[in-house]
């Protein structure tokens, strides 16, 4: 196996972690607060993406003389056409330039906006990584496998114990905390009696079941292919506990959209189905506590009109990619530290960090990865997604751009016939 493929499987496992050194300048706070969402974050995934793109293109360029001089002779000999393809290629590229250099003149903190490109530009190296080599399901099950069953044995273990695990399980980025810490996320089950909802190691409750909801469809595709018997073992057992985790976290969207898209996989095709969905629906309304009323809606509501307000200061080009928080204050001036979060929906947050332009942009480019033929990359994908309008992790935090990338990028790529779901 290639190094830069070892590599790669190493990114799919670590892919749960945080493990990660902040810095602090002057320009990643806001009203004197430091904002975790602005830190300059070197991670271990990010050394690990850097070590796939040097060893992949160091292995291309081993290419023999014979090779390169055949591939400088078939360049040379292109029809029109690939060369009209290459002239689009750069002037893709260019306008693509232009409409940065446009966004970050725009943005009031000018070095946030510039860290944020290049941290776009980190998983667009990345993700033609992926399309140009292929990666298939079966060079990405396994690994993900790997990170299900760990992520969600601690996340069981902190439920249990009802606080953090600790020892050697800092170094994959569980932060300490317990039932009583201030801001912890918890859950009132019955009778006024809170219970910790686990982390595992990610930074909030919501993401680790959204990895979950994500991921576990494609557990369920991967034990139906031909595998090793060690391989179906590990995707059995990663699934269970993964299913068990995925409830503890009471993330309420996660737990009812993987449920439905694990129930698609199962029943796909038949009437059953249907039946399944319904039944998971009423269940969820019924009995996950919800109510309109709550602190978490609320904040999310005016969050997104926050979004819109700043929207409208710079409709065409927006407020610079990863100024949405700095310029949080002005929609919010009465608010406190608290309301200092991204908008809980992506595409309001793409909407006003990178105005109408970017946004269509987004649009076209996902309406080019659907309309081939549905597959589970595009149902895992499409789960991102649906997520993406109730929390803004796919674009804010390293785990979440790490699953975006993944998927976008193997959804793509995706031509095998035995994967098309219908």
């Amino acid at each position: 196996m290639p190094i830069h493929k070892k590599f790669f499987s190493l990114l799919l496992i670590f892919l749960p972690t945080q493990l990660g050194y902040h810095f602090w300048p002057d320009w990643a706070m806001v009203l004197g607060r430091r904002v975790d969402y602005l830190s300059p974050t070197l991670y271990l995934t990010d050394i690990l993406i850097g070590l796939i793109i040097i060893t992949w293109f160091l292995s291309s360029r081993g290419r023999s003389d014979g090779d390169a001089i055949s591939y400088q002779c078939e360049i040379a000999s292109s029809k029109t056409p690939r060369n009209d393809k290459i002239r689009k290629v750069r002037f893709a590229i260019i306008v693509t330039l232009l409409f940065i250099a446009i966004n970050v003149f725009f943005a009031v903190n000018k070095p946030v906006a510039i860290y944020k490109w290049l941290k776009a530009v980190e998983f667009v190296l990345l993700g033609y990584y992926i399309v140009k080599t292929k990666v298939q399901l079966s060079a990405i099950s396994y690994p993900l496998s790997v990170g299900i069953l760990y992520s969600s044995l601690i996340a069981i273990g902190q439920f249990y114990f009802q606080h953090s695990i600790g020892g050697p399980l800092w170094w994959l980025g569980e932060r300490t905390f317990a039932l009583d810490t201030p801001g912890i996320a918890r859950v009132d089950t019955q009778f006024s009696i809170f219970r910790l909802r686990p982390y595992a190691t990610f930074p909030h409750p919501n993401v680790l079941g959204g990895f979950l909801a994500v991921v576990l469809p494609l557990v369920i595709a991967s034990a139906r292919q031909r595998v090793s018997a060690s391989a179906q073992w590990l995707f059995r057992v990663s699934f269970v506990f993964g299913i068990v985790a995925l409830v503890l976290t009471f993330s309420r969207s996660a737990i009812v959209i993987g449920i439905l898209a694990l129930a698609f996989v199962f029943f796909q095709k038949k009437k059953i189905f249907f039946f399944f969905s319904i039944l998971i629906l009423t269940f969820s309304v019924f009995r996950l506590p919800f109510t309109f009323f709550e602190e978490s809606v609320t904040v999310r509501q005016q969050l997104n009109v926050a979004a819109i307000r700043l929207w409208q200061t710079s409709p065409l080009f927006g407020v610079g990619l990863g100024n949405f928080l700095v310029r949080l204050p002005e929609a919010l001036p009465t608010r406190t530290i608290y309301f200092l979060q991204p908008v809980h929906n992506i595409y309001l947050l793409l909407l006003s960090e990178v105005g109408v332009v970017g946004f269509l942009f987004f649009i076209w480019f996902l309406q080019k990865i659907f309309r081939h033929p549905f597959g589970i990359w595009h149902l895992a994908f499409g789960i991102l997604l649906v997520l993406g309008l109730v929390d803004h992790y796919p674009l804010t935090l390293q785990q979440g751009q790490l699953l975006l990338t993944l998927l976008m990028s193997l959804a793509i790529v995706d031509r095998t016939r035995n994967l098309t779901l219908y």
